[in-house]
């Protein structure tokens, strides 16, 4: 089945054309990058597209290797990947990559500019103030518990800690805030959480997350076994409906294209808070959006050409 892919017209162009599969990197994020692009990197391999494994880390081989590439999949997370910074680069010398523009990245990745744009669109997102070094105290101690302590930009939820009592997590928030200097003091939605993948101009199915632990940690991401993963999700169908038509509205609205993943919270009333917006979901065996799109019938490598396709088409409009 996955041989017979590239004999599909959408595909065909990539029997003639290497594919460059970026990921590593130097954020934090670089064990899970490498994850996510060993994965892409088999599976275009299983299908016969020549495809190559490039890292930023390593400067010089990066840009030999690319100019060696007809197009790049981008596999990279955290800073230095979704944060617009390589989007620019490679946009300025015209090179062709998947997924999101500069602009785009840049907006989803700093969780403020974010919660800004949601605003302007019109779409529900939980209560939130932003603290400084100077300010943090005063304002987070005033702010109603339980609230979640977020850096302002970063993925995986590294950095991520949950505040039930503020005088016993004061330590830690003061801890969190000399090393980040500012942070997203945001008000926890009890209920469930879902998330929405879009692929190009496809809704995919809702996904429910279940962790096993306090919430959706590093930990439970990244951990085999310490969270349950429900597709399409236990919820009345105009739930979900309308979580795809808001996930639709924060690709479209934030100028994201490709594929991206929105995370929510479904209150006690099944009203849906966004979370935040993925330029580039994770790509691991455990990842969300590989797992929506089986669930519309879409296998790993068909979602790899389909993102890749869209690069290429996208590239030659420009």
């Amino acid at each position: 089945m996955s041989q017979s892919l590239l004999r599909d017209p959408r595909f065909a162009i990539f029997r003639d054309l290497t594919v460059g599969v970026v990921r590593g990197g130097t954020s934090a994020e670089r064990p899970i990058s490498l994850r996510s692009g060993r994965a892409v990197l088999n599976a275009l391999r299983r299908v016969g597209v020549r495809s190559v494994p490039i890292d930023p880390a390593d400067a010089k081989g990066f840009r030999e290797k690319v100019r060696g590439v007809d197009v790049l999949f981008l596999a990279l997370h955290g800073n230095g990947g979704e944060d617009g910074v390589l989007q620019a680069t490679l946009q300025r010398k015209g090179i062709a990559f998947t997924a999101s523009g500069a602009e785009a990245c840049r907006d989803s990745f700093n969780k403020l500019v974010s919660k800004r744009h949601f605003e302007r669109l019109g779409i529900p997102t939980p209560e939130y103030i932003v603290v400084s070094r100077k300010d943090w105290k005063k304002k987070t101690c005033r702010f109603p518990t339980p609230f979640f302590v977020k850096p302002l930009d970063g993925g995986s939820s590294q950095g991520v800690f949950l505040v039930e009592d503020f005088p016993r997590s004061a330590v830690m928030i003061e801890r969190s805030v000399k090393r980040y200097g500012r942070l997203l003091i945001e008000k926890r939605i009890a209920g469930r959480e879902v998330t929405a993948g879009i692929l190009v101009d496809l809704k995919l199915p809702v996904i429910e997350v279940r962790p096993k632990r306090a919430f959706y940690d590093y930990k439970a991401k990244y951990t085999k076994g310490m969270t349950e993963y429900i597709v399409p999700a236990p919820v009345p169908a105009k739930v979900a409906a309308r979580v795809q038509r808001l996930a639709w509205k924060v690709h479209r609205g934030l100028g994201l294209a490709g594929f991206s993943r929105v995370d929510f919270m479904l209150d006690e009333k099944f009203r849906p808070y966004v979370l935040e917006v993925n330029s580039i979901p994770g790509m691991t065996e455990l990842s969300l959006l590989p797992k929506a799109a089986r669930a519309a019938g879409i296998g790993f490598e068909e979602l790899c050409l389909r993102v890749l396709r869209d690069a290429l088409v996208r590239s030659r409009r420009k």
